[in-house]
């Protein structure tokens, strides 16, 4: 609650001058790095008025810049809770919270913002973005179109509500907002290049390449060095040994650290990977791809002291542990669909690049599915009930046979994705295709009643090699050395070796890409089977979907099947080694393969 204002005396008002005085002083000092003198200023103005929030709110950043964050995050409540405070005091203690990394509370305290500036767009704009960010989409959605409406010429309201809307699959929705942000940014390229880069992204969803080419080289027009742009539009186009952007991206690789950042020289060199697997040229690929994946590994380094960053043997162990804590007989009596239930659901799980998305758009075909994307709504309500390390003590044993948990897990996962995906009255099969369930097949089977497992397989090295070859948009870590990306593969074989072994045939298939593609039509009519539809022509249709696909394969969907990804490792085996080690793959066996 806030104090009440009251009228100040002549006295008071002279003393406020005063001291807004000595804090235009602290804010000076401060921008100008000088924070011994902002400091000294910042005490005098609060020994003139102990309670006066201008100057406890100088104060606080200074303590920000100081790296007293406690300190800071104390004196800006007592700011925000003052009778005069300001909606900058609230973003800057949201801003300190989350760099203290208290997400829960920077909600808290936008929530709390909202609660006291009502009509004020960028603080709802702000809000949506930290609830989409932490999986609370639909939430986050419905804030940022309160952003839009009390804004409703704000770009950054409007480019965030645009990201949302693509994140959910509503490319065209989106693209009604982002076109009024271009327009409204049209004189200023920083923003207008992260607009253009957003609008790119729903057309490359869409299907609309021809279009998404033409934006992300209007992105490049503004800014030649953005790796995202070459990155997007790598992905929307196909290069030969003669294209003009292999150069460019060259160029541009050949520039010192102070003018081409660590995160554009990465997407860069992602980009020139792709371009030279188009030409065939495996060695120069690679290459490439080594010196993307090992900046983008950088970031990640084990600090086994902290016991922060990625650890290979440590998650490899983890999979592997999972397989201990679902035995056979707990899969004896699975829970079934009610009679009440209009649709079921079907997860399909897998390594990343094994032909996932071509069984989601096969099937996404069928007008009694509904495909959502990858959703991160199991494995987040997974981590809120059953925990975030799951499965790993004794104990845990007990939560995979808990009536109780695994009822609130199907509650929450039905209601979030029924809120993010209303079904339709032709609707039977709901479709999941977040892949990292893979972990989770037991753990679904057990709390989503009738629900079914669609395991996609491809050959291995086929399948790392792609990873090996993609900047996810999900940081995926273990895709970054050939060596750890051959280990964790390992590990993922050997769960789903458990898998099949326990569960029913009836919620457990598994399908190759290669079969898929040698004969379209028996391994659809098998799915379609698996899920309890009728057959429908249209599914052998898949690249007509006018659905959205949001995943690394987006532009291959689109086109008619094609066997050019089989077996296409084989020229780049002098450059893998690494991996194929990892694999068990050895010289001598290479030609057997």
């Amino acid at each position: 609650m806030s104090k009440s204002a009251s009228t100040p005396s002549f006295a008071e008002k002279r003393t406020r001058q005063k001291a807004d005085k000595l804090v235009r002083t602290a804010d000076s000092a401060l921008a100008s790095g000088k924070v011994t003198d902002a400091l000294s200023a910042a005490q005098q103005a609060l020994a003139l008025l102990s309670d006066y929030a201008p100057s406890t709110f100088a104060m606080a950043r200074i303590m920000r810049a100081m790296g007293k964050l406690p300190d800071a995050v104390g004196m800006l409540q007592k700011a925000c809770n003052s009778a005069d405070a300001k909606i900058e005091y609230f973003h800057e203690l949201a801003g300190v919270l989350g760099a203290m990394g208290k997400f829960d509370l920077v909600q808290q305290v936008l929530f709390a913002a909202i609660r006291r500036f009502p009509t004020h767009g960028p603080t709802y704009s702000e809000l949506g973005v930290i609830l989409v960010q932490g999986e609370f989409t639909s939430q986050g959605i419905d804030i940022l179109k309160k952003a839009v409406a009390f804004s409703p010429n704000d770009w950054r309201s409007l480019n965030n509500l645009g990201s949302a809307l693509i994140k959910v699959g509503r490319e065209q929705e989106a693209l009604d907002y982002l076109v009024k942000a271009e327009k409204l940014v049209a004189k200023n390229p920083e923003r207008l290049e992260r607009t253009l880069l957003l609008i790119g992204e729903a057309q490359r969803h869409m299907g609309a390449l021809d279009k998404a080419r033409s934006t992300f080289n209007k992105a490049l027009n503004i800014n030649p060095n953005s790796g995202r742009a070459w990155h997007d539009l790598a992905d929307v186009m196909k290069f030969t040994v003669e294209s003009p952007e292999i150069g460019k991206m060259t160029a541009a690789l050949a520039l010192d650290e102070a003018s081409l950042g660590k995160q554009d020289r990465e997407m860069i060199s992602f980009s020139l990977g792709k371009a030279y697997m188009d030409c065939a040229d495996p060695k120069q690929a690679i290459a490439h791809l080594d010196q993307a994946n090992a900046l983008r590994r950088s970031d990640f380094a084990f600090d086994p002291i902290k016991k922060q960053g990625y650890d290979s043997k440590i998650t490899c162990d983890r999979v592997r542990r999972i397989a201990d804590y679902f035995p056979k007989e707990l899969f004896d009596n699975l829970p079934e669909i009610t009679d009440g239930a209009s649709s079921s659901h079907a997860f399909i799980v897998g390594m990343p690049r094994s032909g996932s998305t071509l069984v989601e758009q096969i099937l996404g075909s069928h007008p009694n599915t509904l495909p959502t994307g990858e959703l991160r709504s199991f494995p987040k309500f997974k981590d809120e009930l059953f925990g975030p390390v799951f499965p790993n003590q004794p104990e845990d044993r007990d939560k995979t046979g808990s009536k109780e948990l695994l009822s609130k897990l199907w509650a929450s996962y039905r209601d979030e994705v029924h809120d993010m995906f209303p079904p339709t009255n032709g609707t039977r099969v709901i479709i999941d295709k977040m892949l990292g369930n893979f972990s989770w097949a037991g753990l679904i089977l057990l709390s989503v009643p009738g629900a079914k497992i669609i395991h996609c397989r491809r050959d291995p090295v086929d399948t790392c090699l792609s990873c090996y070859s993609k900047r996810f948009a999900n940081l995926q870590v273990y895709t970054c050395n050939q060596t750890e990306l051959g280990e964790f593969y390992r590990a993922y074989d050997d769960l789903m070796t458990h898998w099949r072994a326990i569960l029913p045939k009836d919620r457990f298939i598994e399908v190759n890409y290669e079969d898929v593609v040698a004969d379209i039509e028996p391994q659809s009519r098998r799915l379609i089977d698996f899920l309890g539809l009728p057959w429908n022509d249209v599914v052998l249709e898949f690249q007509n979907s006018s659905r959205s696909v949001r995943t690394a394969s987006a532009a291959q969907v689109r086109q008619k099947l094609y066997q050019s990804s089989v077996e296409r490792w084989k020229p780049y085996a002098p450059y893998i080694q690494p991996l194929l080690a990892a694999l068990g793959i050895h010289p001598q066996d290479e030609d057997s393969l």
